[in-house]
Formats: structure tokens, sequence, C-alpha cells
């Protein structure tokens, strides 16, 4: 398993003073970010079915199907849960298409299941069964797609403060 640990508090500290002296770097190096891992967004949305898994799915409202997106985000330090996240890679199904996200997470927490949640994540399992926790198609891609990622995310930023080497001697 891949391990990459990033002290992002530093590296926000980092980022403050790359936007104070050299602020078009700091926009440089998250449109790279964004750019260079935006096929990789597009690599998990597309690990999503296009046609609903689950006839319940095939409506027009909130809990229907809608075409996916993966979109990508330079997020120093930003994260709601733990402050460590430098890039952000998520799926993006419409505002009104919930059911994307209900057939992905159905089956990841084992609490509050009601007896037709059991029969809606039995038969989800059965077309694509949820091989750990995290989620059915997106997040299995993910997992698989993560240590290019942050190949990737990795190489990109340290050419660009490979570039402020010699400013700083």
């Amino acid at each position: 398993m891949l391990n990459v640990k990033v002290d992002a508090t530093e590296f926000r500290k980092v980022i403050k003073v790359l936007k104070v002296i050299e602020p078009e770097s700091q926009k440089k190096l998250g449109q790279a970010l964004k750019s260079e891992l935006q096929p990789m967004a597009n690599q998990i949305a597309s690990a999503i079915p296009m046609e609903p898994p689950l006839s319940g799915f095939g409506n027009l409202g909130r809990t229907g199907w809608g075409k996916v997106r993966g979109k990508t985000s330079f997020t120093p330090g930003r994260s709601r849960r733990n402050a460590t996240n430098l890039v952000s890679i998520r799926i993006d199904a419409g505002e009104s298409k919930a059911g994307v996200m209900i057939a992905e997470l159905a089956g990841s927490r084992s609490s509050g299941k009601t007896a037709s949640g059991e029969a809606m994540i039995s038969k989800l399992n059965d077309r694509k069964p949820m091989k750990g926790r995290g989620g059915r198609y997106a997040y299995s891609q993910f997992r698989f797609l993560r240590p290019d990622v942050v190949r990737i995310a990795t190489g990109i930023i340290n050419s660009t403060f490979k570039s402020f080497e010699g400013m700083l001697k």
C-alpha cells in the first residue's frame, strides 16, 4: 500500500508565501495539478455505469440516475474531515441525481438498515459487489488509480518547487 504523508500545515504556509512572492506560480501549480489529474478523475467517473443498476434509480427525480463527471480541485489543507488533502478528486452526477451516490455508498455502513434497504443492497451486490468500504464503483476505481494519482501529484509539486531552488540559494 502506498502511504505518502504531507504536513498540510507547513504546505499551507508555503503556498501562502508562494502566493505573495510568486502568485502566478501558485496559480500554475493548481492548474497543473488539476489538468494532469483530470484524466484520472474521468477514469474514476467512467467506472460508474451509464444505465442505473436498479430500476428504482431510472427516474428523473432526485433519486434518479445521471451522467457522472469527474472533477479535480487544488485544495491544500481545506478538507472538512482531515486537513491533509492537496488535491481532491470527486464525482458529480448533478444536484438532482442522488441515485448515483446512493448506489455508490449503499452497504458501506452497517448501522440503520431497513428491510427495503437490505434488499436494495443485496441487489446492488449481485450486480457489483462492494469490496471493502468506501464505495461500489468510483471508490474501487480510485483505490486502483491512487498510486498513479500520488505519483503524478508528487512529481508536479516537486518540479514546481525545484524551479525555486535557484532563487533561494
